[in-house]
């Protein structure tokens, strides 16, 4: 029987004010956790084909070109991101969010309406805005282009083993959807974005996103990459960052700062952007696997160390 913890987020009730990264009632990012001023891409030609660092191991789909296209858009130079450069999507909207976890002893359950519990940009993104002209140069299922997706409330209600166990071979990740951002009640998505002649891009190179560091696809809201501005516990700046939510193998995903409280690398990380050591997992210290977000590309989930679940069918894009 589901024992009696649930976390519920009510975004109505959060969001007094139109901004990121700390809600009404929550202390502002200190010193040292501000979002970082660059991020690292991975070059043109990069594969998508095996799991490697900095690269996401992606499970062949007809007519993807299984490899990175380098972006040219003017925030990017060479491998660096110049995030003071991003068109952003402009406006500032709240959603009424709602997220609950409940938990058995061997199984976590995760169960909301997919909208996150802090502001997102005007959805679709509106004509004459610094970010129009990229959103509309992309194709996108069911619509004219990808300036149309609005983002809309979804069925997410996944369930993940509680106590998962690494495996010696990755999985490659086969759905967008990666796991759930217990933070912000939204989902991750896998680093990609296709263009016109299917080949593939990191979003965050190609795409403006919004204040939070979001954006929609296929009508989800979500936190891409290093999205740390949309996230209300970000931690203490000399501590382990805290849990940001978890992968759909049942591993935790948390913030960028290892052991020592700085800042992760990917070399500090293996192929699926994890590695092992105590965390808190459960309001318990235990040695365990887990991954991290950081500033280097695929900045979250780069494959699966465990089991990923059977995604429902709303889920499977």
């Amino acid at each position: 029987m589901k024992n009696d913890r649930r976390i519920v987020a009510l975004a109505a009730a959060l969001l007094l004010t139109p901004a990121c990264g700390g809600s009404a009632g929550q202390a502002a990012p200190e010193a040292g956790q501000d979002p970082p001023a660059t991020l690292v891409t991975a070059p043109g030609g990069t594969s998508l084909a095996r799991p490697a660092k900095n690269q996401l191991y992606f499970c062949p789909r007809p007519g993807l070109v299984p490899q990175l296209t380098a972006s040219t858009t003017p925030w990017v130079d060479g491998t660096t991101i110049d995030v003071s450069k991003i068109a952003y999507v402009q406006g500032s909207v709240t959603w009424q969010s709602e997220f609950s976890m409940t938990t058995t002893a061997t199984e976590r359950t995760l169960v909301g309406n997919g909208l996150p519990n802090h502001p997102t940009g005007q959805y679709p993104v509106q004509e004459g805005t610094a970010a129009f002209d990229y959103y509309s140069a992309l194709p996108a299922m069911g619509y004219a282009n990808a300036a149309e997706i609005p983002v809309g409330p979804y069925d997410l209600d996944v369930t993940i083993p509680r106590d998962p166990q690494p495996n010696d071979k990755p999985s490659c990740v086969r759905w967008v959807f990666e796991g759930v951002v217990s933070q912000t009640g939204a989902a991750w998505h896998a680093e990609i974005a296709a263009d016109s002649s299917f080949k593939v891009h990191d979003p965050i190179s190609a795409l403006p996103l919004d204040e939070c560091w979001g954006h929609p696809y296929h009508t989800q809201g979500h936190d891409p990459a290093y999205s740390w501005k949309g996230f209300p516990d970000q931690g203490e700046a000399s501590q382990h960052s805290p849990l940001f939510g978890y992968a759909i193998d049942g591993f935790g995903v948390f913030g960028p700062r290892g052991e020592s409280g700085n800042l992760v690398t990917n070399d500090d990380l293996d192929e699926c952007h994890g590695h092992t050591h105590e965390i808190d997992w459960d309001g318990e210290k235990k040695v365990m696997y887990h991954y991290h977000v950081n500033n280097e590309y695929p900045y979250s989930i780069g494959c699966y160390r465990g089991t990923p679940i059977a995604l429902p069918k709303q889920l499977q894009i």
